[in-house]
């Protein structure tokens, strides 16, 4: 699974590793940098792309190892293109909104987008 973005904090350090299967509509998300985070909140991840105003939500992030996660095919395509994602901090289960209701904190851009 090759990288597609690497989501960084406020210091440039790497905190996950997002890797895309998208013949298998399935992405990975490898913690690089475990962030605290307080029990009652996840971090969840967004697709912003190129031709979207709406965030697409992609799914829950680890707070250690590997997840793996699948997306929707129109998704997997969309991440292999250009555009960013977005991390927000969202209550368990993630956001019950369409998109998120959390701040982001944190965002990488898509390889595609460079």
């Amino acid at each position: 699974m090759p990288v597609i973005a690497v989501v960084r904090d406020g210091e440039r350090h790497p905190i996950w590793a997002i890797r895309l299967a998208r013949a298998a509509h399935q992405i990975a998300a490898d913690s690089l940098r475990p962030q605290p985070v307080a029990a009652d909140h996840v971090y969840q991840l967004w697709l912003l792309s190129s031709n979207s105003t709406a965030p697409h939500p992609i799914g829950l992030l680890p707070r250690s190892e590997r997840k793996v996660i699948a997306v929707t095919p129109e998704n997997a395509r969309l991440l292999a293109g250009e555009g960013e994602l977005e991390v927000t901090l969202e209550p368990i289960g993630g956001s019950l909104l369409p998109g998120p209701s959390g701040p982001t904190l944190f965002r990488a851009s898509l390889e595609g987008s460079g």
